[in-house]
This record gives C-alpha cells, structure tokens and sequence, in this order.
C-alpha cells in the first residue's frame, strides 16, 4: 500500500514538474536583466558581486543533498548563465550544469592530477624574540 502510494505521488510530482517547464511566465533566459530574474523568481538569498558578473543565488531546497543554491550568472547586467535544481526554476538558455551531472570537485587550471602531496616550498617560519 504504502509503496502504492509513493508511485502515484511521485507520478503527480513528476506531471506537476513538468507543467511547470512547460509554463514559460516564471522562466528565466539568456539577455534578461537583474530585475527581470528577480520578477520571476523573487528575492534571491544572497547576491555577490565582482567586476560586471552579478551572481544571485536562490534556494532550491537541495542544499544540503547538492551543496548549493541555484544560480543564476549575470555579465554587464544579463543573465548569460544559470545553474538549477528547483522544478520551479526555468532556465530557457544552455546550462553550463545540465541536470544529470553530479556535482564533483573541479580542480584548478594547472593542478596536477594526482592527490599525493608534494614538497613545501617557500615556507619561513620565525619566532618573535622574547623580552
């Protein structure tokens, strides 16, 4: 019974998600401004900004099985960008993140490869003098 259940909520979940990707009202897209996203989405929780890239970031209420918020990637005031998990965020544009990918650690450019340490190079170590 239980199992019953837990198919057909499930089934409605899944028909009620894709409605909404289907309802283009509340959707976001490539060359919108901040206050565009911010009609169709609401208040972000927080905003970060650096340079011309404005970064809003809104709960998806997967941030502790994926480790962040969606996002949403501004450059010169337009969304280029946006990184969602939440049914009820559209993004009608190319992700950089598309659904299936799991998140995963990406190291920096020219990290090596491998994980074992490497010398320590650099490093000075001083004492204050004593009175």
């Amino acid at each position: 019974m239980k199992r019953t259940i837990f198919v057909i909520g499930a089934a409605l979940a899944l028909t009620a998600a894709e409605a909404r990707a289907q309802d283009t009202t509340t959707a976001v897209r490539p060359g919108m401004t901040e206050a565009d996203v911010l009609t169709r989405w609401g208040e972000p929780v927080a905003v970060r900004r650096v340079n011309d890239w404005t970064y809003l970031f809104f709960r998806n209420n997967l941030e502790r099985e994926w480790g962040y918020y969606d996002t949403v990637f501004l450059q010169s005031g337009q969304v280029v960008d946006a990184i969602v998990r939440d049914p009820g965020h559209v993004y009608l544009g190319q992700s950089s993140s598309p659904p299936g990918r799991i998140p995963a650690f990406t190291p920096p450019a020219g990290a090596r490869p491998d994980s074992t340490a490497g010398a320590v190079t650099g490093v000075r170590v001083t004492t204050p003098p004593r009175p």
